[in-house]
């Protein structure tokens, strides 16, 4: 069964079809009321690199830091590592925080967090509670590696995720899902009732007509029942062969009037210029010859030679 018979057999059972989708578009209504959408807030902190000091003889001081000579793209992969492990995601949810957490630094030094909770506050708390991450984990890295006090990379917070987002791609997943689950379900239910509505009108129909014809037939009396064909003697016909008709034994010819003694017969022209034809002393009283029969046998006169040869009569046979 392909989608063009599913959408007929929906269309011929609408009866069941169209109470089943009206019930899933209901449902569908009532889902999108329930769930709430998601919220998401979006935080930046900056990398500050150490400050330039020189020295009495105008000179300037070089930085002793291990990471600052690596640069801020080192620093911040470490960084991202050390905020994002599933002990801190799980400690942060156990807070009361949201631990879907995004932490990205395409634009070197800016790291972009992105905190999506379930309320307002909740995402905005998340995105602070991150800032603070980051920044020690930054402090912590350099401390390690006993970086002096002034040779340190700070972190600069630019805003607090105060600006929160509504996403309703959460709601949008779950109407889709309803929907297409209610169509299945729809479908299905329309195929099994139809089948089984099938079913039963073949059984009423098989049963009607096998066990209906054979009491009819044998309660039927014999005389009333129409006897066998018998053959016609009387039906059949010979057919000869026809033969042409021939002219009538009393027909008369039509009469024709004779030309005066001496008086020549009027020229008639016939058209495309052809003269007529005269046939010598013919009678016109005498009708004329009918055209020769296309199976009639012609004989020609041989005419007599004087230069045939004459032999024996063994010569001729």
């Amino acid at each position: 069964m392909d989608l063009w018979d599913m959408t007929k057999l929906l269309f011929r059972r609408w009866y069941i079809s169209l109470p089943l989708m009206l019930a899933v578009l209901v449902l569908v209504g009532v889902a999108s009321q329930v769930v709430k959408p998601d919220y998401s807030a979006t935080a930046h902190i900056q990398l500050i690199p150490p400050p330039v000091v020189t020295g009495p003889d105008g000179r300037q001081k070089p930085i002793k830091n291990q990471w600052f000579d690596l640069g801020y793209a080192a620093l911040g992969n470490a960084t991202m590592i050390d905020v994002t492990r599933q002990s801190v995601l799980k400690q942060m949810a156990e807070e009361g925080l949201s631990d879907n957490v995004t932490v990205t630094m395409d634009r070197v030094p800016l790291f972009e967090i992105e905190a999506v909770g379930n309320s307002p506050e909740q995402a905005t708390a998340t995105a602070d509670r991150m800032l603070t991450l980051i920044e020690d984990a930054v402090a912590e890295r350099q401390t390690s590696l006993r970086v002096a006090e002034s040779d340190l990379i700070t972190t600069l917070a630019l805003d607090d995720g105060s600006e929160v987002e509504v996403q309703n791609s959460k709601v949008m997943r779950v109407m889709v899902v309803a929907l297409g689950a209610g169509l299945l379900l729809t479908a299905g239910v329309t195929v099994g009732v139809d089948a089984i509505l099938r079913r039963r009108t073949r059984r009423r129909g098989g049963n009607g007509t096998a066990s209906g014809a054979p009491e009819e037939a044998a309660g039927q009396p014999a005389a009333a029942r129409p006897p066998a064909a018998a053959f016609d003697s009387e039906a059949t016909q010979m057919v000869g062969t026809a033969g042409r008709p021939g002219p009538a034994a009393g027909a008369v010819a039509p009469r024709v009037a004779r030309q005066p003694a001496g008086q020549q017969p009027a020229r008639r022209e016939q058209p495309g210029g052809e003269r007529p034809v005269h046939r010598g002393n013919a009678d016109p009283r005498r009708p004329a010859a009918a055209p020769p029969d296309a199976d009639a046998t012609i004989v020609l006169p041989v005419p007599h030679s004087t230069a045939w040869p004459r032999g024996s009569r063994t010569d001729r046979q």
